[in-house]
């Protein structure tokens, strides 16, 4: 049977795609019927362009890497109207179709290969990334988080069985690339990998699995700015890339959410459970899900640093962005395990009864 590593490495060992401007606009002309000016935006395997038009509207246009399969983007693109459906109010990216009614229709590019093409609304916000956001935001972010898994709860399709890139069920498949780290964080990870093997992920594959983000870190929300760029963030705006997604737990997508957001300087704890309680308020964690919780957010910091610190070496050209959460989730995952059980344990309940809930709070 091939395993996740090599159903993956395609796609994240592969170069990111590059699309010229030119073939872009020729693209967004003929399939959309649309002129705009152009600006790239960086990604870590996709081709990816901000379109503006003469009237001033603004589209993502995105050319997904050959080596992503078709199967994984149609999935993407299906949940998203499925999301525009369900719960319109949700502050994500709209699909629009072609000419031809297609929401992805293929391009073969100059080496013969197959890209398929995107076309999104483009929201206003700017990427919370390394901002420490107040508690209210984390808060309202975790019910938004929570409403994207409610509304996906029902939506299916074939690749629920295929193996996906970034897939906290399969953690333990990165052992072979903890030879990247360096000598003191080396074992660490490697025992942390193993523990979720061990421990966690037989209690995971008893949880109910759906269509879940995957990848709510501080690039993928934007939060409205304000005239004093000093204040904490105080209201998200939008949750954006999808590219991610994937069948699991929802316990997974509220851990990985929750990990990003262990960035406060002196409690970097008070932020995932701030998001953690905001997600409770809107949709109720069960027993199993909260005790699963602390492994995960470890877990996925592991993978974080793993991943990003593998891929920098192997593309020294693209490690700035391959990295650029890396050091925060040092940071965190150094917090988390110097952090006593009770502890943890005791500050989850508080959370859970969440002095945040207000009218309001977790609203649209």
């Amino acid at each position: 049977m091939t395993s996740h590593i090599d159903e993956t490495t395609d796609v994240l060992a592969a170069t990111a795609l590059t699309v010229s401007p030119e073939t872009a606009q020729r693209v967004l002309a003929e399939r959309f019927g649309l002129a705009a000016t152009l600006e790239p935006l960086s990604g870590e395997r996709d081709c990816n362009f901000r379109a503006e038009t003469a009237d001033g509207q603004r589209y993502l246009l995105k050319f997904t890497h050959p080596a992503e399969r078709q199967a994984v983007s149609d999935f993407q693109v299906r949940a998203l109207m499925h999301l525009a459906t369900h719960d319109p109010a949700l502050p994500i990216p709209r699909v629009l179709r072609d000419r031809d009614g297609d929401p992805a229709p293929p391009l073969r590019l100059d080496d013969g290969r197959v890209s398929h093409v995107r076309l999104s609304t483009f929201l206003p916000g700017t990427p919370l990334a390394d901002r420490v956001a107040s508690p209210r935001f984390q808060f309202r972010l975790g019910g938004w988080l929570a409403r994207v898994d409610i509304a996906l709860a029902d939506f299916d399709h074939p690749v629920r069985e295929l193996s996906m890139p970034w897939d906290l069920q399969r953690a333990d498949d990165l052992l072979p690339q903890t030879d990247s780290l360096d000598d003191p964080s080396r074992q660490r990870i490697r025992d942390l990998l193993h523990r979720f093997a061990e421990q966690l992920r037989p209690r995971l594959v008893a949880l109910p699995r759906q269509p879940i983000h995957n990848d709510l870190n501080g690039h993928n929300v934007l939060f409205a700015s304000t005239a004093d760029d000093d204040t904490l963030p105080e209201h998200p705006a939008a949750i954006i890339d999808f590219g991610d997604m994937l069948f699991a737990p929802r316990v997974i997508d509220l851990a990985v959410a929750a990990a990003y957001q262990m960035k406060g300087a002196t409690d970097p704890l008070a932020g995932a459970l701030a998001l953690i309680a905001g997600y409770h308020a809107h949709s109720a964690l069960d027993e199993t899900e909260c005790a699963l919780l602390r492994g995960l957010i470890e877990t996925r910091l592991a993978m974080a640093i793993t991943l990003a610190t593998h891929r920098a070496g192997r593309y020294p050209q693209n490690a700035d962005y391959l990295l650029r959460n890396t050091a925060a989730s040092r940071r965190a995952l150094e917090h988390c395990l110097n952090l006593p059980a009770a502890t943890f344990q005791r500050r989850l309940n508080e959370a859970l009864d969440s002095p945040f809930h207000s009218p309001g709070t977790t609203g649209a």
